[in-house]
């Protein structure tokens, strides 16, 4: 790599830094200022004290809510690129997207077989 390569290179670092500081701290420099009074300081800004210390286990209800996301983000995730190439896909292709989303329709089933779509 040559010498003006490289600080081409380091130019281009420190402008990308620089811009990413900027915009970091423009909320601390033109955001509007907070005026805490009281308790406002503690976590969640309710004003109450803490009815018990922040490092005890807490019990997510959602959690089933967050795996189910996941697992069918991930497989739009995988469907998008084969939506995009559609048009140039084989039948063994297409046999595979079939089978995929025959399995991730199988998934919905049993989730909502077994009660876990139900709102509680």
């Amino acid at each position: 790599m040559t010498k003006l390569a490289m600080l081409a290179l380091l130019f281009n670092a420190a402008v990308v830094l620089g811009v990413t500081g900027l915009f970091a701290g423009a909320g601390k420099l033109f955001g509007p200022k907070p005026k805490h009074q009281g308790d406002a300081d503690l976590p969640y800004e309710t004003g109450l004290p803490p009815l018990a210390p922040a490092y005890e286990k807490m019990t997510v209800g959602y959690w089933r809510y967050a795996v189910l996301f996941v697992v069918f983000d991930v497989d739009l995730a995988f469907l998008l690129p084969w939506a995009l190439s559609k048009p140039a896909l084989d039948l063994q292709a297409m046999a595979a997207i079939t089978c995929f989303i025959a399995l991730v329709l199988l998934m919905l089933a049993y989730f909502w077989r077994k009660g876990v779509l139900e709102c509680r």
